[in-house]
């Protein structure tokens, strides 16, 4: 009885952190082609000339944030996703001014550590279940990130295969 509701209980929580990734992530992407920028700013294509559309492009791909999510899984309890793809190891190319957006959606609460960088980032504290994290990256270089699990008093005991992954990003800044 209690291996069902071990089961039953993370059933819930995945189904619930797969939920929360679809509705965090952004529903367009941008792109290059007029189509595509007119979605994402809400002008129609045919409104945007040629000119004008390279210099949205530009504008909000140096403004526009990244974002990466921590979820649960079984085997290795958390790894990152950016939306396409899982690993532990995640490599970002961001430009200078960028910034970062972090969301935990592991049933562990994580805390963000920098290995190295060119600029000390503001990591803040412990990010729990659904809560997110922005870090700008000032200077150009290259940053060495990682994550550290944090026990927290009333967090639930979810079974996993293995042992935990340890997250780690590299983020360039050019």
């Amino acid at each position: 009885m209690r291996n069902l509701l071990v089961a039953l209980v993370g059933f819930l929580v995945g189904g619930a952190a797969i939920a929360a990734v679809a509705l965090a992530l952004p529903r367009t992407t941008v792109a290059s082609s007029p189509t595509h920028m007119g979605q994402a700013t809400g002008m129609s294509s045919g409104m945007m000339n040629a000119s004008a559309t390279r210099s949205a492009a530009t504008m909000m791909s140096s403004t526009q944030p990244v974002k990466l999510t921590i979820q649960h899984v079984q085997r290795g309890c958390h790894v990152w996703s950016n939306g396409k793809t899982t690993a532990t190891m995640m490599r970002l190319q961001l430009k200078q001014g960028q910034r970062l957006v972090v969301m935990d959606m592991d049933v562990d609460a994580h805390q963000m550590m920098q290995f190295s960088g060119p600029a000390k980032l503001h990591m803040g504290g412990p990010m729990m279940m659904s809560h997110s994290m922005t870090m700008t990256f000032i200077k150009k270089g290259i940053y060495r990130l990682g994550t550290k699990t944090v026990e927290m008093k009333g967090g639930m005991d979810v079974k996993t295969i293995g042992p935990d992954n340890t997250l780690r990003l590299v983020v360039t800044v050019a």
